[in-house]
């Protein structure tokens, strides 16, 4: 009896480390810093496409500080209308500072002298200092939509704006040796999935349609149960961490499950015998292992979907009981 009692479990949860990046977007920021120090910690990342979203009727609003915008995404319905204010925190302008934005146009020949401005890919916020112009933050209406639904800035964001992020997943990758930078850069399914793939709305770049979402752990929770009979060496051990196991694991295991569970185009293991693996976590004996998406994405495959973000705990789940079970539990 006292052996059933002693029982553990791993409760896996991924987010997003960077706002899903255009492959176009990848190729100008891959030399980066800033992007480089924030996919430190990712390992895992998922090559999807979806249509082309822009900023549409954007007009600079003078006299309260902001910027007017619509988000457009092709043949998707749903038009989300924004307000950002310049004056918050984050974008740290003082008393007295300009700000100008800087558009990068989709079609780059044309010049647009007057508002509204459309057919935006990006845009650029530079403050004026007395050393001459100062780069604030760029935002893609996905990395501006990840950093609101984030908290990380405010902005006024109305309509359906989780019809935006819904990503078929064409690749599942890791780079636990190398940083995804690196690893994507050289890259032969990358670059393969850009030749090959068809772009879903016609007469557009399947570089502006092919995403790169990379993700880290925002929690690997262990979870420990002690019967009668429990070892106090085990007891010590778990409360200390000490049989905890690395990320690196984690990372090669989650792809592994990622892979069995979407069964992607691209990928040529598919890991059929999982969660049997000789690197992964199988020879940790967990009772239960599940992973979770925390942000409120959707990834479409073949067989359905996948939905995170549904609950401060993720979203529908991976689950493997007892190293032999494998299943996706859809939230209700």
């Amino acid at each position: 009896m006292s052996n059933f009692m002693n029982r553990k479990s791993l409760l896996n949860q991924l987010e997003l480390a960077y706002a899903p990046l255009t492959a176009y977007e990848f190729a100008i920021v891959k030399d980066d810093k800033l992007i480089e120090r924030a996919l430190e910690k990712a390992s895992l990342y998922l090559i999807g496409q979806r249509p082309v979203s822009t900023f549409e009727n954007v007009i600079p609003d003078t006299t309260v500080y902001q910027l007017n915008f619509e988000i457009h995404q092709r043949g998707n319905p749903n038009i989300l209308k924004c307000k950002l204010p310049f004056d918050q925190e984050i974008f740290g302008l003082m008393q007295d500072n300009v700000v100008d934005v800087a558009f990068n146009y989709l079609d780059r020949p044309i010049k647009q002298e007057k508002c509204p401005f459309q057919n935006i890919h990006g845009f650029s916020l530079v403050r004026h200092t007395e050393n001459g112009k100062e780069f604030i933050i760029w935002f893609s209406p996905e990395k501006l939509l990840q950093n609101w639904w984030k908290g990380f800035i405010d902005c006024e964001i109305q309509g359906d704006w989780k019809s935006y992020i819904k990503y078929k997943v064409h690749y599942v990758g890791k780079a636990t040796k190398q940083s995804i930078l690196k690893r994507l850069t050289g890259h032969s399914t990358f670059q393969d999935i850009l030749s090959l793939e068809a772009p879903v709305t016609e007469k557009q770049l399947p570089a502006n349609e092919i995403v790169i979402l990379p993700f880290e752990f925002q929690d690997n929770l262990q979870i420990q149960s002690f019967g009668e009979e429990a070892d106090t060496k085990d007891m010590v051990a778990s409360l200390l961490g000490d049989n905890y196991p690395d990320q690196e694991k984690i990372f090669i295991d989650a792809e592994k499950a990622l892979i069995k569970a979407i069964r992607p185009s691209y990928n040529k293991e598919l890991f059929n015998s999982y969660p049997i693996s000789r690197d992964g976590l199988y020879n940790d004996n967990y009772d239960a292992i599940s992973y979770t998406f925390i942000d409120p994405i959707v990834l479409v495959y073949e067989e359905g979907e996948i939905r995170g973000g549904l609950t401060h705990t993720g979203g529908d789940t991976i689950l493997i009981i007892n190293n032999k079970e494998f299943k996706l539990v859809k939230h209700k």
